[in-house]
């Protein structure tokens, strides 16, 4: 009867530290995040080798800038939780970055704020699952196991394609670019506004509200996140982890580059001119390809994260 009553009460025991762990998530569903990494941009400027590559294809580590981001979450259940993320970091692109001869020679870049309200829906493949609360001495599953996850969600962001004015120094009888023995061009510091930089969408480079079927794109658009994380709790409340997450987007002018050249002599402004065909070695004319209208832009964040549960059960009795 005894042995009975022993085995009652350590399955008694037993039974409440297995229901109080599955629990847990339910006291730690709100979370706090904070993350900063590098930002890289897959879009129609610099990228990759080949002609018309794309996504992933068009990754260029040599063009990745920085970025930073704070979010809150809320668990739905053990497996499935919503995010809500601010993000703030810069892009980047630059033809001199590509071999691809066509890509370089347009001789064209720019770079970009990108400010993120994103939506994601995130669902853990391997379940979090915290220790006990005491440290018992051989007690199984005292360790916590880490948090991995998959991501998908909604978002707008902010961009501003900027660009730098580099003229070169011309011929003033043919309106060519003098060039020295090894074929490279000179640059016109005598300018006033070299090296200054100037946003890209107000000028219309190609030809937006110049021509009658092309109009201005807005810098507030809409993106598809999506990606996989990781997170490994170091106490119940203060973890590290990271995101990887791609973006794709409603638009193709994050660059300022989308469709074809159109005739410089339809801008009055001189640096809208030199801003929509600066390229330096030859000559391109109007209607010939500027970028590729097939596929949009896309970007991609990735962000070592601290996060910060708050617990919701109120103190006063001990917890299993």
């Amino acid at each position: 009867m005894r042995r009975f009553a022993v085995l009652i009460i350590f399955l008694t025991f037993a039974t409440i530290s297995v229901v109080a762990q599955t629990g847990d998530w339910r006291r730690y569903r709100h979370e706090f995040v904070f993350g900063a990494g590098t930002a890289a941009f897959m879009g129609d400027l610099g990228g990759g080798k080949g002609v018309g590559t794309h996504f992933v294809k068009d990754f260029d580590i040599q063009a990745n800038r920085w970025a930073f981001m704070a979010g809150y979450g809320y668990k739905l259940t053990d497996r499935f939780a919503l995010r809500t993320s601010v993000y703030y970091g810069r892009v980047f692109g630059n033809d001199e970055f590509t071999p691809e001869p066509a890509r370089n020679g347009r001789n064209l870049s720019f770079r970009s704020p990108i400010i993120e309200l994103s939506e994601v829906v995130e669902f853990s493949i391997l379940r979090e699952k915290f220790g006990h609360r005491y440290n018992i001495k051989h007690a199984k599953g005292k360790k916590p196991t880490p948090n991995v996850y998959i991501f998908a969600g909604l978002g707008g962001f902010y961009f501003n394609p900027r660009g730098q004015y580099l003229p070169v120094v011309k011929d003033e009888t043919t309106g060519l670019p003098v060039l020295d023995a090894d074929g490279n061009t000179t640059p016109d510091e005598s300018d006033p506004d070299y090296g200054k930089w100037f946003s890209l969408q107000t000028l219309g480079t190609e030809g937006q509200d110049y021509v009658s079927t092309r109009h201005k794109y807005s810098r507030i658009q809409m993106s598809i996140p999506f990606g996989v994380g990781l997170n490994c709790m170091l106490t119940k409340s203060l973890g590290i982890g990271f995101d990887f997450g791609f973006r794709y987007t409603l638009t193709d002018y994050i660059d300022d580059v989308s469709s074809s050249y159109v005739s410089p002599d339809i801008f009055e402004d001189p640096i809208a001119r030199y801003f929509s065909n600066p390229a330096s070695k030859y000559r391109v004319g109007a209607g010939e390809q500027r970028g590729d209208t097939k596929y949009n832009d896309a970007y991609m964040f990735l962000t070592v994260k601290l996060t910060y549960k708050l617990n919701s059960v109120r103190r006063g009795r001990a917890k299993f």
